[in-house]
């Protein structure tokens, strides 16, 4: 059996569409998800999937959500750094005890020790806590959402300027549905070649040139323009942030500038069979006019 945390959430739940969608047969007695709220999964039920509770807050819930599974698709939990490295902490030591066979975890592309971004401290502890815990298991580096572009893009519109610390760096961006196709296909495969994927686009491009390509596929202007941190800050806690979640996208996008988001490869294609939507078809997805008739 399959088991897929987080499956309420964004990611999570289009990792268990593509899993029903890849399977050859009904999916009922293989393949089950962890939701903190059953009755949200109601429509995965319905469809054959075993929607158990799971609360990563509260570790003696996992051991009826784990048992009987043979692969765990452990997708990364949301929150403040200390919150996210006990939840994950919790999910994996659950995973050893229930004896689960592989670990399909979703981890991110930067994970260096000296890296700026909180987001790599996350993984990073969650990555060692796998690596101790001797279960086997799979990396799956994910890199930015293209997602997260349309929302901050699209408020930058209004007002023409794309403001964001990230200096002259470059990144890989992709859809949540790509890389759920991938993840998935890695939960099915029957082997794997290696233990980490990095599941990049195939190019990275600056935020000059992302602006650029907004302006041309918008028909509006749009120009960007690199701020400090502190500035940033500022300005995401004044449109309400809060003040962890302000900063810490801050520093992601410092790590953006120091090019630790940038990396490109093919295992997307490896596991998938097929590369990700380009940069140019994400952007026309998000941004370009759409005929009203």
């Amino acid at each position: 059996m399959i088991l897929v945390t987080g499956a309420n959430g964004q990611l999570g739940r289009r990792i268990v569409q593509h899993l029903i969608a890849r399977s050859p047969a009904p999916v009922a007695g293989k393949l089950a998800v962890s939701v903190r709220d059953p009755g949200k999964a109601a429509d995965l039920a319905a469809r054959g999937v075993e929607v158990r509770h799971g609360n990563f807050d509260h570790p003696d819930t996992l051991a009826n959500a784990f048992a009987g599974v043979e692969r765990l698709v452990l997708v990364s939990t949301d929150g403040p750094r200390e919150q996210r490295i006990v939840q994950q902490r919790n999910a994996v030591s659950a995973a050893a005890r229930a004896g689960i066979q592989h670990v399909y975890y979703t981890s991110f592309l930067d994970v260096a020790a000296d890296s700026p971004s909180e987001f790599a401290a996350i993984h990073r502890d969650t990555e060692a806590a796998l690596a101790n815990s001797g279960l086997a298991h799979t990396l799956l580096r994910l890199p930015l959402y293209a997602e997260g572009l349309a929302m901050i893009a699209g408020l930058a519109l209004e007002g023409g300027v794309l403001y964001l610390p990230a200096g002259k760096g470059a990144a890989s961006l992709v859809s949540r549905d790509d890389l759920a196709q991938a993840i998935a296909a890695a939960a099915l495969a029957p082997r794997l070649d290696k233990q980490v994927y990095e599941l990049t686009g195939q190019v990275a491009a600056d935020y000059a040139s992302i602006a650029t390509k907004i302006a041309r596929a918008s028909g509006r202007s749009l120009v960007y323009k690199a701020v400090q941190e502190t500035d940033y800050i500022a300005a995401l806690v004044k449109h309400g942030l809060s003040i962890w979640l302000a900063t810490a996208l801050a520093k992601l996008f410092a790590a953006v500038a120091e090019g630790r988001m940038a990396a490109t490869g093919n295992d997307f294609a490896a596991l998938v069979g097929h590369p990700p939507k380009s940069l140019d078809c994400l952007i026309h997805e998000h941004f370009a006019p759409r005929n009203k008739a």
